[in-house]
């Protein structure tokens, strides 16, 4: 146990760290209050798909150059500076909220903008973290910052889902609520700023290309000669994109299948937070190479299956345990790609290879949600979950499981580490 905390025991990433669990704790109201004003607003399942996309195309287009600078500049002021462009965006919501005219269109717009900042931010945070702690407490840290995400998920969007629930209530106004709830996020953000003043950046190697593209085009050569950062971002693709997403649909579940409000879709992010949790920990326990190795397809196997069987349930208690299911197996799949990366890529290359792997993570989830919303709208939301389980199986069984990179981890991660002592 004190193994897996070990990274907390460093002052620098103990600041980053604590200040990035404040900031996603507000991300996951905002993020969760996001489906549901859209929803709310406009009944259009179509629009949910809309803000979907409309966050994958700055975030596909940019976050490779955000990789590119992150390994040029100073990642923690950069990282500064977006935060305070959250802020910015944020503010302009809650603004909006307040004042009672937010529709489900100023939030997409919204979510264009704060994905064009995340594909800067992404990219910097991933590659700065790792430098705040030495070597040995990597599988640590990488387990640490894993666990923000889903450990925050269990709490957050419950509170935020109460908060939006008592301020409807009183209001009778949905975009009061979400003018409240986007309002906490943003302080959130601005706390997240103020630890990272405090936070000292050591000494790191600096990509030396003359020029941004240039640097972006080694990294892709980089990833080509190294097959197995396409086995790990193409793993990471695929179930974020039929997997992950699922939880666009986590509005229509609850609204026309399970029959609860906000404040019951928030105990649904918060059951597969806890699921996620669950996943972090048991992905943290299990760091060997050849226990990494099942974590893959295990962790893709539960998700799949899982998925389905929520898609198949009407009881909302029921469908709350098969979302902690599901949450626990993507976790485990989650971060045993993130590990393997953090401890294999060179640090010359680690902003661009992370800044990827960042443009899976959330550029990739938008077509996911895209795809999956516009089955719910053809036919229903039970069934485009039941697609995106099996597509998760077909991939896990037909070549995830069968894959040779898998099997020379240890090799490969023995060498990583002969080339950084050396």
């Amino acid at each position: 146990m004190a193994g897996r905390f070990s990274a907390l025991r460093h002052r620098d990433f103990r600041l980053y760290w604590v200040g990035f669990v404040i900031a996603v704790s507000g991300q996951q109201m905002q993020w969760m209050i996001e489906g549901w004003l859209i929803y709310q607003l406009s009944g259009s399942a179509v629009l949910l798909g809309v803000h979907g996309i409309v966050q994958f195309i700055p975030s596909t287009a940019l976050t490779l150059f955000g990789g590119a600078l992150a390994d040029k500049f100073d990642q923690r002021k950069l990282l500064i500076a977006m935060q305070l462009l959250f802020v910015v965006v944020l503010g302009a919501l809650s603004a909006l909220g307040l004042a009672g005219v937010l529709t489900a269109w100023h939030v997409i717009v919204g979510g264009f903008a704060l994905s064009a900042i995340g594909s800067f931010e992404g990219p910097a945070r991933q590659a700065m973290f790792p430098h705040l702690v030495p070597r040995d407490s990597m599988p640590s840290a990488v387990g640490l910052n894993a666990m923000i995400h889903p450990a925050t998920r269990v709490g957050s969007p419950v509170i935020g889902g109460l908060v939006s629930a008592f301020v409807l209530d009183v209001s009778e106004s949905a975009s009061i609520a979400g003018g409240v709830v986007f309002a906490i996020t943003a302080v959130a953000v601005v706390v997240y700023a103020l630890m990272l003043f405090r936070v000292h950046l050591p000494p790191v190697v600096r990509s030396r290309g003359r020029n941004v593209l240039a640097d972006m085009a080694s990294a892709l050569g980089y990833i080509r000669r190294e097959r197995i950062f396409v086995f790990l971002i193409g793993t990471a693709y695929w179930n974020m994109a039929f997997g992950v997403a699922l939880s666009v649909l986590y509005p229509i579940f609850a609204k026309d299948v399970l029959g609860v409000g906000p404040d019951g879709l928030g105990y649904m992010w918060g059951a597969t937070g806890i699921g996620s949790v669950t996943g972090v920990f048991i992905a943290s326990s299990l760091t060997a190479p050849n226990q990494q190795r099942g974590l893959f397809t295990s962790g893709a196997v539960t998700m799949g299956v899982f998925s389905i069987a929520f898609a198949l349930s009407e009881w909302y208690w029921v469908s709350l345990g098969l979302l902690f299911a599901y949450g626990t197996g993507a976790s485990m799949v989650n971060v045993a790609v993130q590990t393997n990366l953090q401890m294999l890529v060179a640090n010359e290359f680690r902003g661009r290879v992370m800044g990827i792997w960042s443009m899976v993570h959330t550029s990739v989830r938008p077509v996911g949600e895209l795809q999956f919303a516009g089955v719910a709208a053809l036919a229903s939301a039970p069934i485009a979950a039941i697609v995106g389980g099996v597509a998760v199986l077909a991939y896990t069984l037909g070549y995830l499981s069968r894959s040779g990179q898998v099997r020379r981890l240890r090799d490969l991660r023995a060498g990583a580490q002969t080339k950084e002592e050396g």
